[in-house]
């Protein structure tokens, strides 16, 4: 039975078959939320085959396939694409739910209970992401090169900068509040930057970020609730290590916490990385869930994919 009191909450992600294996240690990684009574889930339908429908449905899995948005041609995308355009119309996709909650495939949950962070800071401010300040990412010109180059495409020259110079936030888990402003900020400013720059990615996050620092176009900025890394840690930017003590994949410095929610966005997902240990010594493993100096994993979740088609 439903308690009146918590809010009905949605989790929504994509997938094809090639990456279901990384969705499937996302919910295996959320089991225990999952098993509440409040919380549903939901996934885009971004090329599975017929059997991985099936076994979605079995998991109580609600299956949409995303359309198109801002009149752009029906056919002038392929679904991962659309997948992206969907994102800040996931209460008209799934209506009902009190909060939405997004998680990338290709991120687990070490502490399922982060999770509820991402929705009380919804409820409170009416979204909850993370940023990306943090003293263990290291610094990567390509990727500030290339992050300068997409705010001046996508929002010309001045505006680019002034957001080049913000917290950079990352949508890769995110959560808002079905009636937030949030969303029709978010898709105002995502079409605004498709009609400059002719692309859809990166501006799903980019049109993010400016939403939540500038509000909508006239309006002005979003009260949203930031959160540290560790609640969506980019495993390439900054290797975790284990601690010992906590069993866990952790920040890489004293006071070693436990990392919340490991996101292997990038080349994350087919790298074996050398773990350091706080007790001393490595182990070698790629970072996927349910990964440790026990069970280090051998082959990275698209290899395993590979090998069982």
């Amino acid at each position: 039975m439903i308690d009146a009191n918590e809010p009905r909450v949605l989790i929504v992600s994509a997938a094809d078959s090639r990456f279901l294996p990384l969705l499937q240690g996302m919910m295996d990684s959320i089991a225990p939320v999952l098993a509440r009574p409040n919380v549903q889930l939901a996934c885009f339908d971004i090329g599975l085959d017929a059997a991985d429908q099936r076994w979605m449905a079995a998991q109580g899995a609600t299956l949409a396939v995303p359309g198109t948005h801002f009149g752009l041609p029906q056919n002038a995308h392929r679904a991962a694409l659309r997948s992206f355009l969907a994102r800040p119309f996931l209460p008209e996709y799934f209506p009902g739910h009190d909060v939405y909650v997004w998680v990338d495939s290709d991120v687990w949950l070490q502490r399922p209970e982060v999770l509820d962070t991402y929705v009380q800071g919804a409820m409170a401010t009416g979204m909850a992401v993370t940023h990306e300040s943090e003293r263990a990412y290291r610094l990567q010109p390509w990727l500030l090169g290339w992050t300068a180059k997409h705010f001046a495409i996508g929002y010309g020259p001045v505006t680019g900068a002034g957001l080049l110079a913000r917290r950079h936030l990352n949508a890769g888990f995110f959560a808002g509040r079905a009636d937030a402003p949030h969303w029709a900020a978010w898709a105002q400013r995502y079409e605004a930057a498709i009609r400059r720059s002719n692309a859809l990615v990166p501006h799903d996050q980019f049109a993010l970020i400016q939403a939540i620092h500038c509000g909508p176009p006239g309006g002005r900025r979003l009260e949203t609730t930031l959160l540290d890394p560790g609640h969506n840690w980019i495993c390439d930017r900054g290797v975790p290590m284990w601690n010992d003590d906590l069993h866990a994949f952790c920040k890489p410095y004293a006071p070693f916490e436990p990392i919340g929610a490991m996101h292997l966005a990038g080349p994350a997902k087919k790298i074996r990385y050398d773990i350091r240990r706080t007790g001393g010594g490595t182990f070698s493993t790629y970072l996927t869930h349910g990964a440790s100096p026990e069970r280090p994993a051998a082959l990275g979740p698209l290899e395993v994919e590979l090998l069982s088609a």
